[in-house]
């Protein structure tokens, strides 16, 4: 009754007390009761052994921002702790992880009832779900790992199984796993924390020396490519010092240009020297018609004293004097003839030598004008042979350059790589995991909860039976709710359930 409430405390609290001794047959039931199947529960459980174990993480190089080989580092800021810690929890729950794990263990001892073969209520579980899903349309596609393969459902087990707690102020991260077996649950914890850091490690890891290696073996072959056609092209060439060689055939140019000159100068001097002779030989001789010759004066001798005699033969025939004075005429002609026959001779004589030598200085300036040719064309293909000699010569050089160039990349990136691996890991053991030498205090977790929930069940009861009754316990209750004062009151037994007990009459 509602009205009961409006009861002084005290009174409402003997109310209370004697409903619930009224009803303690039925408290003592729920109470017994619920403590029976939590005993039954806890019995039925299996407790778990708990291994924990504790990991530092500190901030490392691996964490910070890693250019490529070759590349200038540009100073940025890093992510924050909370960011790695998230991380590395993260890296943690992997399913691949824990796959490794449960695979290197064996899902036999971890989780030997996934391999046991389902009860008929386990089977009709099984049924009825794949039902569901099948009807609903939410069946997964085949992948080659359904929802009841033991080991997907040992991965999902393990990460229930596995608490990982990360303290952001002191950058701690916890790690507990529980399992029926305490040795199995130690050597889980301590498996998974060794393939943590090794996929951690092939995580983080910048191993960018076999890329660069390979580049350097690229650039190498190239250089390789470019000195075999620098040293073929020498050959092909007959080159093995262009300076050398430029140098030989400058001073073969010159001495050919100097040995021209002073063959066209010999040549000038010869040919204005048989100009000479041409004029003195025609002035001797007399000659006016063809080339001057030696024996043009004794024809006119000859000419002359034919000419004279017959003049005497026709004019002074028969006089002394005329023949005296035409013999000495002619004497004297004739020795002047003579004497001109002997100049005319020595001139020719001369003027042949002359003619001979300008004929070989002409012979002599077309062989070194020849000479000079071939020597001009040999220079000008060694100029073209030394362009393409310096084009080979840069490339090479070039390609040396980046060969050193990469190679110092490599013994840097070597280097660092070296540290790296030989480099004690960001992320410390602090607490090693152990073999829990107690269970978790499943049992007593489930007595506790099962003696809680019997109270408050009987408490429910007394107070549902409290507020939910048709009769009044207490004469005051009567009198507030009719203001009317009670005289008497009339045993009721059903109502109560005791002969001791009384009631006051049901409210109309």
């Amino acid at each position: 009754m509602n009205e009961t409430l409006a009861l002084p405390p005290r009174l409402v609290l003997r109310d209370l007390m004697l409903t619930a001794f009224s009803q303690k047959a039925r408290i003592a039931l729920i109470f017994f009761c619920i403590v029976a199947l939590s005993i039954v529960i806890a019995v039925q459980i299996k407790p778990d052994y708990k291994a924990k174990s504790s990991l530092l993480v500190l901030m490392g190089t691996e964490h910070a921002f890693r250019p490529a080989a070759g590349q200038l580092t540009t100073p940025t800021g890093g992510p924050d702790s909370e960011e790695i810690l998230r991380t590395e929890s993260n890296i943690l729950t992997s399913d691949d992880l824990h796959r490794s794990v449960i695979r290197d263990i064996g899902i036999g001892k971890m989780y030997p009832k996934l391999l046991e073969k389902p009860g008929p209520i386990g089977q009709w579980i099984v049924d009825t779900k794949r039902f569901v899903t099948d009807s609903l349309g939410l069946t997964e596609k085949a992948t080659g790992i359904g929802p009841n393969d033991p080991m997907a459902m040992a991965v999902e087990l393990f990460a229930r199984n596995l608490t990982i707690t990360v303290d952001k102020k002191s950058s701690v991260i916890t790690l507990e796993f529980a399992n029926p077996h305490k040795q199995v649950a130690a050597d889980a914890l301590r498996l998974l924390e060794s393939q943590y850091l090794v996929l951690r490690a092939k995580l983080y890891g910048d191993v960018q020396a076999p890329i660069v290696q390979v580049q350097q073996n690229a650039v190498g072959k190239q250089l390789s490519d470019a000195d075999a056609a620098l040293n073929s092209f020498k050959q092909q060439h007959d080159i093995s010092n262009f300076a050398e060689r430029r140098a030989i055939l400058l001073q073969q140019q010159g001495a050919l240009e100097t040995a021209l000159t002073k063959s066209e100068a010999t040549i000038a001097e010869q040919s204005a020297r048989l100009s000479q002779l041409n004029q003195t030989l025609g002035t001797v001789a007399g000659s006016r018609k063809g080339a001057p010759n030696a024996a043009a004066a004794l024809q006119g001798m000859v000419q002359a004293y034919q000419k004279r005699q017959e003049d005497a033969q026709t004019r002074y025939r028969g006089s002394p004097a005329v023949d005296d004075a035409r013999r000495q005429m002619l004497e004297r002609e004739t020795d002047i003839a003579r004497m001109q026959a002997t100049q005319a001779y020595g001139v020719q004589a001369d003027r042949n030598k002359t003619e001979a030598d300008l004929r070989a200085s002409l012979g002599a300036h077309d062989a070194i004008a020849g000479q000079l040719a071939t020597l001009n064309k040999q220079v000008t293909a060694l100029d073209a042979d030394e362009s393409q000699l310096h084009e080979l010569e840069r490339n090479r050089a070039i390609l040396e350059d980046n060969y050193k160039a990469v190679s110092k990349i490599l013994d840097e990136r070597q280097t660092v790589e070296a540290v790296e691996a030989h480099r004690e890991s960001s992320v410390r053991v602090i607490q090693p995991p152990r073999v829990p030498a107690l269970p978790q205090p499943t049992r007593r977790l489930i007595l506790l909860a099962g003696i809680v929930i019997s109270m408050l069940l009987s408490i429910a009861s007394v107070l549902v039976s409290h507020f939910l009754r048709a009769i009044y316990l207490r004469p005051e209750a009567l009198e507030m709710d009719t203001g009317l004062t009670v005289l008497t009151s009339v045993p009721e037994m059903r109502a109560i359930g005791g002969p001791s007990s009384s009631v006051l009459v049901v409210p109309a």
